[in-house]
């Protein structure tokens, strides 16, 4: 089996090694970094942000791989994976599969996603004017973060090493490009996935987990997966609970 590893927001490739070493035998494992993050986190052209652009990352990912793939995406990784199942409609080899982590198909109302823009040009003027610091400051007070936050320190401490790490104006870029408020639901493709989907939440991340219930409900061949006592950041948190549903 080969992997395609789709990071969130605030993320990178390195997210995944917890999980990597969880997963058994594998094939090739593909992890690209979002453009804003990790090794592409100076882009600074707006064409780099487009939906387009991350869309065309995701056709390199799985180019030229043979056999099986399991496509995972995390958050905002998810949403992108959902577009690009959607406006590509690849044929995937026999034995693939999809599993969405803590993710959503979007906003489906109009008002709505005007509203959830404004909200995000807020966040892009807290990274801007104020820096990585008080945005992670921020961030991590979201309720959904808060089992991340309480991990082990030995844990803890390499993840908010890289976060901290992360470049103001790349995250920015980013949320205008792709954020929630920026780029359309997925809703209506949820029956031409074109592969079984595995829908994995924590418990402790009520909002998605309601969320995934609502996509479940729309998939002719998908099951939800709920890992115990975890948040939002399933890879991060339970590597191998998560590892353990994606091989189920």
């Amino acid at each position: 089996m080969n992997w395609v590893l789709l990071h969130g927001f605030v993320g990178s490739s390195a997210d995944f090694d917890p999980l990597r070493e969880h997963l058994g035998e594998v094939g090739r494992v593909e992890a690209p970094d979002w453009p804003g993050h990790g090794s592409r986190s100076a882009l600074r052209s707006p064409e780099d942000y487009t939906l387009e652009a991350h869309l065309g990352i995701i056709d390199a990912a799985t180019r030229d791989l043979r056999g099986p793939v399991t496509l995972v995406g995390y958050s905002l990784g998810g949403r992108i994976l959902q577009h690009w199942l959607a406006d590509r409609r690849p044929t995937l080899p026999a034995g693939s599969r999809i599993a969405l982590v803590s993710t959503s198909p979007g906003i489906d109302d109009p008002a709505e996603r005007t509203e959830r823009r404004a909200g995000d040009a807020a966040v892009c003027r807290l990274l801007r004017e104020d820096g990585i610091g008080r945005f992670l400051h921020y961030w991590h007070s979201q309720t959904m973060f808060h089992p991340l936050m309480r991990m082990p320190p030995d844990r803890l401490a390499p993840i908010l090493a890289r976060r901290r790490a992360c470049d103001p104006e790349g995250l920015a870029l980013s949320l205008e490009g792709v954020g929630a408020g920026s780029i359309g639901p997925t809703w209506d493709a949820f029956g031409e996935l074109g592969a079984p989907v595995s829908l994995v939440v924590g418990a402790r991340d009520a909002r998605y987990a309601e969320l995934a219930q609502s996509m479940r409900e729309r998939m002719p061949a998908g099951s939800i997966h709920v890992v115990a006592d975890a948040g939002h950041a399933l890879h991060l948190e339970r590597p191998v609970e998560l590892a353990s549903a994606l091989t189920a």
